[in-house]
């Protein structure tokens, strides 16, 4: 299962306006972007449990909102999934699984880590050359690009 976390709007402003910034010296004109948060958590876990781990510890309630589905922001363009490949170890997703241990009192089968964004733009092509180029490096990460 997948958890997304997302910054509330009235909090993300700047983290998109860089995120558009880094894409526009990459040559590609965005028109607006959402950035979030993935952790799939590979696990024998109850919904409800899943629930807990979004709201009690991955979301911080003040400034985030969590998700169990694809979240689906209203943005008309492209949505970018990026992940490490599975032979590259994952502290992040490491850290988290003992995180979900000491929460529920048993450690998931695996956690990784990783981020999507949502962007507003006119070409597909450009899109993935400026992820290409900015946003992974291919010895390492893995992507997709799926239109919203």
């Amino acid at each position: 299962m997948i958890i997304e976390i997302r910054t509330k709007e009235k909090y993300s402003g700047s983290e998109e306006a860089g995120f558009i910034d880094r894409m526009a010296h990459a040559g590609l004109k965005a028109k607006a972007a959402r950035l979030s948060r993935l952790y799939r958590v590979e696990g024998d876990f109850s919904r409800e449990e899943l629930e807990r781990l979004g709201a009690g510890l991955l979301a911080d309630p003040i400034t985030e909102h969590y998700s169990l589905s694809q979240w689906r922001p209203g943005l008309k363009g492209w949505r970018v999934e990026i992940w490490l490949k599975d032979s590259v170890t994952d502290v992040v997703g490491e850290s988290v699984k003992g995180a979900i241990s000491d929460v529920l009192g048993r450690p998931p089968e695996a956690v990784r880590f990783g981020h999507a964004y949502y962007v507003a733009c006119a070409s597909e092509t450009r899109l993935r050359h400026a992820v290409a180029r900015t946003l992974v490096n291919e010895t390492v990460n893995k992507f997709k690009i799926e239109k919203l």
